[in-house]
């Protein structure tokens, strides 16, 4: 099978996406002239160039993605001066003009995998090396990769346009209304189940691309992940025991465990994470280019801390790295915070799943259906990994509490505080919102706590405000009624 370089920036894939994103509007594609109609969409090539375009449109949003997943939470501040507007955010001080609350990216990978799975079925027709196993895995992905930045979308913005075809030509209809979050999950989970039987398995295994291109497993984490989103915790406990009873991925022990993180790619925890390599140009993870400098004279102007850390870790937690905290992760090159990274090593990769993720996705899910010892070993594994000791706990609330603090320790300055947090806050119709509010009221000033109480009490504020550019250009867009009062 050809092997799709994720990590090499082809001259193609990077036409195709200055093609496919050059226009106006966040929902349309560029009309496919001719030039793209007869000379790109012939060959194998062709398909893996558009599909590696994909890829680098998702990663990067890596940035983007990680502050989102922490800024409104506990555990992260952000510098006002260096990111006022994330700041603002954080303070639940945001309106539709800021640039931060655009989706367009996000569009941009669903618009690129949904041309993907249009025109590879041309290609099949057209070129006897492109293979069905091919075409299938070829959409195996692009639905993964769509999937994903539905994902994020609904927890960034809940209710959201759903598109599903490609765009084609000029007289297409590009004034798409939102869907409802449900209504976004439910195909999803479609996608995903259909997606993880096309996929492919471990035809790459033993390689970087085993990590960085959506196979069968990694899938099944997202769909494992989503099924937890939407409270079906059968499901999501079943797909993670389908990744589980592979026996292809077990948690790095103590001694190993910066594998994780440096070099990146364990090849036994690893499941998903977008690849990034700083030799060649544009490579670079865009983290390292505003939040996490390596050079010796930006690196002390890092404009974020871990807050509250001596409370959520003992000191003997390897999470510490040595006392170097969670940003070590990405500098770092040893566990105890004594190497740091050269300047031409910002090839941090951006983890979305390692196989900690899907033992704690399980974990929690077996809380809510009260399978505590399930819950209660897991936790352990995971702390004990990193040095500390657990105690068994039969108390739904208390356990409840307990994954909450274990997945903020683990997954520290990883993008996902934030995305967990909602995710029990919104449990059963939102019952326990309270937990947000206490979140961020603790964070904000006394004078200020008064009006924010009545801002959160809301539980639409939690998403962000459809940017006001996107309101302006398509008519059939409705603000979040929470932006409207």
């Amino acid at each position: 099978m050809e092997k799709l370089k994720i990590k090499i920036v082809l001259i193609g894939a990077m036409l195709l996406l200055m093609v496919f994103s050059s226009c106006q509007d966040w929902l349309s594609i560029e009309p496919q002239d001719s030039l793209i109609k007869d000379k790109f969409w012939e060959k194998t090539a062709d398909v893996n160039s558009a599909l590696a375009a994909t890829y680098n449109a998702m990663r990067g949003l890596s940035e983007k993605s990680m502050i989102l997943g922490e800024v409104r939470a506990d555990l992260v501040e952000f510098d006002e001066e260096s990111y006022s507007n994330y700041a603002k955010i954080a303070g639940s001080d945001i309106n539709p003009s800021m640039g931060e609350t655009s989706w367009s990216d996000y569009y941009k990978v669903i618009n690129l995998a949904n041309s993907v799975m249009y025109f590879d079925k041309q290609v099949f027709e057209k070129d006897e090396t492109f293979t069905k196993e091919m075409l299938q895995a070829t959409d195996a992905e692009a639905l993964f990769l769509r999937s994903l930045a539905y994902y994020y979308l609904i927890r960034i913005w809940k209710d959201v346009p759903l598109v599903t075809n490609a765009t084609l030509s000029d007289t297409s209809n590009i004034f798409v209304p939102k869907n409802t979050e449900k209504e976004v999950v439910r195909q999803v989970i479609i996608d995903l189940e259909k997606a993880k039987d096309m996929a492919y398995t471990t035809e790459f295994k033993g390689t970087d691309y085993f990590y960085g291109r959506a196979n069968r497993y990694s899938i099944t984490a997202l769909l494992a992940d989503i099924y937890l989103w939407d409270e079906q915790y059968q499901k999501c406990i079943d797909a993670c025991d389908e990744i589980i009873n592979a026996n292809l991925y077990s948690i790095e022990n103590q001694n190993s465990f910066f594998n994780i993180y440096y070099p990146g790619n364990s090849s036994v925890e690893s499941i998903m994470e977008f690849q990034y390599n700083d030799e060649f140009e544009s490579q670079e993870n865009p983290i390292f280019k505003t939040m996490l400098p390596l050079d010796t004279e930006q690196s002390q102007k890092v404009s974020f801390n871990t807050k509250e850390l001596n409370q959520l870790m003992e000191s003997n937690d390897l999470r510490r790295f040595g006392g170097e905290l969670a940003t070590w992760k990405y500098v770092g090159k040893d566990l105890y915070g004594t190497v740091h990274r050269e300047e031409n090593e910002r090839s941090a990769n951006w983890i979305i799943y390692r196989y900690a993720d899907v033992l704690l996705l399980k974990a929690e899910a077996a809380i809510e259906l009260e399978q505590y010892n399930v819950a209660n070993e897991i936790i352990r594994m995971i702390a004990e990994r990193a040095g500390v000791s657990f105690s068994p706990l039969n108390d739904k609330e208390l356990l409840r509490q307990a994954i909450l603090v274990e997945k903020s320790r683990e997954f520290l300055f990883e993008g996902k505080r934030w995305f967990d947090i909602l995710r029990v806050a919104k449990r059963d119709n939102f019952a326990n919102k309270q937990l947000i509010m206490n979140m961020i009221l603790s964070g904000a000033d006394v004078k200020q706590q008064a009006v924010l109480r009545t801002k959160v009490y809301d539980t639409l504020s939690y998403y962000l405000p459809i940017n006001k550019k996107e309101i302006d250009y398509n008519p059939k867009l409705e603000q979040n009624p929470y932006y409207n009062r």
